[in-house]
């Protein structure tokens, strides 16, 4: 136990606090599922979107953008969050002590991810004109997930101290 707890310190931090980035990537993964459910719900159920005070989502949810053959965009968004939610999870459980696969795939996704909120986001700006709460808090999300698997992604790949 002794040997592991140095191991992970001399890798950059204690144990726990390895864990921990990816557990809380796990958990804005399933924030993401969460909201990205409700839109698929709501645009296949014909419902109204609960916005506030921001009344775009019900436009944005119908518009043509909100589909990609025949597909709801936010069904796309649900699988999308369950990926990054699954790689989250197998970095929590491997607790790799270097680079490893779930850290790569889950910022490969979290890239791809971002780079289609902002298209999303775009369009939803200046092509739809309405804008929808639950679609940038999303893209916040996903955002947010590119950031810090990079700041882990940097981090690891620098060369270990001798």
């Amino acid at each position: 136990m002794k040997a592991e707890r140095l191991t992970a310190e001399a890798a950059g931090g204690t144990a726990a606090s390895r864990l921990a980035v990816p557990a809380v990537l796990f958990l804005l993964a399933l924030a993401g599922l969460g909201i990205s459910s409700y839109l698929t719900y709501a645009h296949w159920a014909d419902a109204p979107i609960a916005c506030g005070a921001i009344e775009g989502c019900n436009e944005v949810n119908t518009s043509d953008y909100s589909e990609m053959a025949g597909i709801p965009v936010a069904l796309l968004g649900a699988l999308f969050y369950v990926a990054l939610g699954t790689a989250a999870l197998a970095w929590l459980l491997w607790h790799p002590q270097s680079l490893a696969w779930p850290m790569i795939g889950f910022w490969g996704l979290a890239l791809g991810g971002t780079v289609y909120s902002a298209y999303l986001t775009y369009t939803e700006l200046f092509v739809i004109d309405a804008v929808c709460i639950y679609c940038l808090a999303s893209a916040s999300i996903t955002l947010a997930s590119l950031l810090i698997s990079s700041v882990v992604l940097v981090r690891e790949s620098q060369p270990g101290e001798d």
